[in-house]
């Protein structure tokens, strides 16, 4: 199963191109894609109203700037892709319709240009985006000179995990990938693991060898789930931690020296309002790779592409 068709949406800075780039070279070089800049009107306060051009003559301006760019994109840092665009409006509200409109299969987006520190790499833009598109949404920050080798996929029991499975066994396949499944416990779960295995062993050095023996049985777990799902054993490991879940997950990502971590969004929005202290929020603005944010066909009632399952 391949992408058909991609979206990628640009500020004109080098970061979102690389991304761009990396997808339609590694992701889905036989995609239809299509390049798009939104042009986002500036605030116009009523006290300098007077002062400023008309908003028509800035729009076409920058209409004009944005297209000559785009071109420049599209035929050299792209390899003549045919297909661009130029629209005006709120920027991640224009790239979710146009996602829609083009039934994306997959909408990429880079880190803003302008955030020097990692945890500042994700621009507001891009996380309304990957909160709300119709598609899997890719943020592209520092992708990798090749394809993706090392997949990290945080699980756990949520709906989209089936979902989540049918895309990294995708993308499994088409990479040789090693792919490392990680499921963390939140504190709670593991204290009151931990208090009743103290409690009842017989020594505190058994009550450690009892709580890492949990911790693998889980671990193996999500492995037999993950190769219920039909990705080849060979590629699979897995781990189970405990704390918090983004900040685990940033740590085994570049431990491992990730190149992809591939995460689920969840209910109609991603995680609600509370976005940046939710789990996918801290790992999209702490990721030194590339993050795929997967989306459950079932609740945007998206038909574009979403791998079959076996």
């Amino acid at each position: 199963m391949m992408i058909h068709s991609l979206l990628a949406a640009t500020d004109l800075d080098s970061p979102s191109v690389a991304a761009a780039r990396w997808a339609l070279d590694q992701l889905a070089p036989r995609a239809e894609a299509t390049l798009l800049y939104v042009i986002d009107p500036p605030d116009r306060p009523s006290f300098g109203e007077h002062l400023l051009p008309p908003w028509e003559d800035i729009e076409s301006t920058a209409r004009e700037h944005a297209n000559a760019r785009l071109r420049d994109i599209a035929e050299i840092d792209l390899g003549g892709i045919p297909r661009y665009d130029v629209r005006s409006g709120r920027p991640h509200e224009v790239i979710v319709q146009v996602a829609a409109e083009l039934n994306a299969g997959v909408v990429v987006i880079g880190p803003h240009g302008d955030r020097p520190r990692p945890h500042k790499f994700l621009g507001t833009t891009a996380e309304r985006v990957a909160r709300s598109a119709p598609a899997p949404v890719l943020i592209g920050t520092n992708p990798p000179s090749g394809p993706p080798r090392r997949i990290l996929v945080p699980v756990d029991d949520a709906e989209i995990t089936p979902v989540l499975l049918d895309w990294t066994r995708l993308f499994a396949e088409q990479f040789d990938a090693e792919v490392k499944l990680l499921h963390v416990w939140s504190n709670a779960a593991f204290s009151h693991v931990a208090s009743i295995t103290y409690a009842t062993a017989r020594s505190e050095e058994r009550a450690r060898t009892d709580i890492g023996n949990v911790l693998r049985d889980a671990a193996d777990h999500w492995l037999h789930k993950m190769v219920g799902s039909g990705i080849a054993p060979d590629r699979l490991t897995s781990a189970v931690t405990y704390g918090n879940a983004g900040e685990r997950a940033l740590e085994v990502a570049d431990s491992m020296r990730a190149d992809l971590i591939i995460v689920g969004r969840t209910g109609a929005g991603l995680v609600r309002a509370a976005f940046l202290g939710s789990t996918v929020g801290t790992i999209l603005h702490g990721a030194r790779c590339p993050v795929l944010v997967i989306t459950n066909p079932a609740r945007t009632g998206q038909s574009a592409d979403r791998p079959p399952s076996r």
